[in-house]
């Protein structure tokens, strides 16, 4: 995929939440935002949503503990085998804070063998990027936050591919 696809898909995410808005569709609960935002971008990332091999929705870690979304570079996947990016969902009008990130963190640390990749919290509109470091530790603030309701989307796509596209993944 380009850039170009996930701008247009950025485009298209920004038109589609203002059409509910103005059609009075405000809750925007967390699997609203899965399915209408989360999901078409990760698409246009390059990501197969309908391969659970790619992309596996809720998947389980120890302590049972589910992550909305887990996303494996490689398709030979086990229950054993780390993802590579994680993606924690909340609603959109949910606010980003400290115990969505420890929500967050708590996946990152579930998995003993995921020692890099990408832990992303995201509300749809705002996307907080983690580097996961040593022994599935997140940083005290987001590496990169990108808000795609705001600013420049040229912008907001091309650092969404740099961190989450399918073939240019860290």
């Amino acid at each position: 995929m380009t850039v170009e696809a996930v701008k247009q898909e950025i485009d298209c995410v920004q038109a589609r939440i203002e059409e509910w808005n103005k059609e009075g569709f405000r809750s925007w609960r967390e699997v609203d935002v899965r399915y209408a935002i989360i999901d078409p971008i990760i698409r246009a990332l390059g990501w197969n949503t309908a391969d659970p091999k790619e992309c596996h929705p809720e998947w389980p870690f120890p302590e049972k503990l589910r992550a909305d979304y887990a996303l494996f570079r490689n398709t030979n996947i086990s229950c054993k085998m780390p993802p590579f990016i994680i993606i924690e969902a909340k609603a959109l009008s949910d606010r980003l804070d400290d115990k969505s990130k420890a929500q967050l963190g708590r996946y990152a640390k579930a998995s003993p063998r995921m020692k890099e990749g990408v832990a992303v919290l995201t509300n749809g509109r705002e996307w907080q990027l983690y580097c996961v470091g040593p022994r599935g530790g997140l940083g005290k603030t987001p590496d990169i936050t990108v808000d795609i309701l705001k600013g420049d989307n040229r912008e907001a796509a091309q650092t969404l591919d740099e961190w989450l596209g399918r073939n240019k993944v860290h």
